[in-house]
């Protein structure tokens, strides 16, 4: 298994998203100290495993380049021999080519947040928007670094998906769905995608999808079909989560993912203090975390989907009010699954199937393999056993 862990370089941003749940006021850099704890503690906890490690925030880049000229080499040297992969999740508005050679020499994978064409964007994350994150991609390409985008679904843009969809085929940008809900810190509900909305927006986007997934991928849909495959979810969303997802914000405060930093009571511990995870599972956030997943496993015991689901993300049952309960999307969630498994079941009984068995009966194996769907389902190694790239994360950044 990759552990996965976030550092919070700032959480400060920019941009001013509708939605958004993050905070956006003055903040901190992140100091050295901080850093070299990181370091201690991730070298002492689980020095045998694959370490995913992902700059988020608020705005990472708003760190500015001396922040990534020195934490850079002292993550990968300090680190080693242990296999690491780097990823940022930004609007790439302050992308610079300094900082796109950086990033092209130690690895480090970019995702960004782009909610479809200009007009649309302008619409939910202000004025200006597109056309910079725009050029932060055009900048990431002239360097030779690929970026992945989240693409937030609102109740307003919903019914704008065949543009949406049209836009990332055109740009040829993969993306990954992100539906907009009420977070802990937001109070305008105004976005909210109903569950559903969500799930009919989710078919919607798999019959497109289907039809022509030669374009872009969406990583989404990937995930959630291979993990019905493997029956493991392959998003953070779909895991029981607790512990493997950690955050750590510039002041070294420890959270259970990137969603609940600035909260206070939402911190785990502190870095600086070195606790390690055995001290995190003590404290009072991740007790009540902890509640919650033994909770949900009772009451969806019985579900189908379960063992691919794992009754959804914490944070969504939190900002909706049900501290204990399955997150709210759990019928768009199952919708989706009931639609995957549909389909794939047909796609596996479908004429040209059946004609490749008769015509090879008594010979090869492995034969129910034509379809788009039956194609991604078994496309290479499944994320819960080798990665889940932050950029997947259900993020509104």
């Amino acid at each position: 298994m990759t552990r996965q862990l976030m550092l919070l370089p700032t959480l400060a941003c920019p941009a001013d998203c509708a939605y958004c749940f993050g905070p956006h006021s003055f903040s901190p850099v992140m100091g050295r100290a901080v850093v070299e704890a990181v370091v201690g503690w991730q070298a002492a906890e689980s020095p045998g495993e694959a370490l995913e490690l992902t700059f988020h925030g608020g705005e990472p880049l708003a760190a500015g380049v001396d922040f990534y000229r020195w934490a850079l080499p002292l993550l990968v040297n300090q680190l080693r021999p242990r296999r690491l992969r780097l990823g940022l999740q930004s609007n790439l508005w302050l992308l610079t080519d300094a900082l796109c050679d950086l990033f092209a020499e130690y690895g480090v994978s970019l995702g960004t947040s782009l909610d479809g064409p200009e007009a649309i964007n302008e619409t939910q994350r202000g004025v200006g928007y597109f056309q910079r994150t725009l050029a932060g991609i055009r900048r990431a390409h002239s360097h030779g670094l690929e970026v992945n985008c989240i693409c937030t679904f609102t109740a307003q843009s919903a019914r704008q998906l065949d543009q949406i969809y049209d836009f990332f085929a055109g740009q040829g940008l993969s993306f990954s769905v992100h539906a907009a809900l009420p977070g802990l810190a937001a109070a305008d509900g105004h976005w909210a995608l109903a569950p559903e909305a969500y799930g009919e927006l989710l078919e919607k986007l798999l019959e497109r999808y289907l039809a022509d997934p030669i374009k872009m991928r969406i990583g989404t849909l990937d995930a959630i079909s291979r993990g019905i495959s493997a029956g493991c979810g392959g998003l953070c969303t779909f895991s029981d989560c607790l512990g493997r997802y950690l955050a750590v914000d510039p002041q070294g405060w420890v959270y259970a993912c990137q969603r609940f930093a600035g909260l206070p009571e939402h911190r785990l511990g502190n870095v600086l203090d070195q606790p390690g995870q055995a001290n995190f599972s003590r404290s009072p956030a991740w007790q009540r975390l902890q509640a919650r997943q033994q909770r949900v496993a009772e009451e969806c015991a019985g579900c189908l989907h379960f063992k691919y689901c794992r009754g959804g993300c914490p944070y969504n049952s939190l900002a909706a009010g049900v501290p204990l309960g399955r997150d709210p999307y759990c019928p768009a969630y199952q919708h989706i699954f009931n639609t995957v498994i549909e389909r794939a079941v047909g796609e596996v009984f479908s004429e040209e199937n059946m004609r490749a068995v008769l015509a090879q009966a008594g010979g090869k194996t492995g034969l129910l393999r034509q379809g788009a769907l039956l194609q991604i389902m078994r496309g290479g190694t499944h994320p819960c056993l080798d990665k889940v790239s932050y950029g997947e994360l259900q993020s509104a950044s």
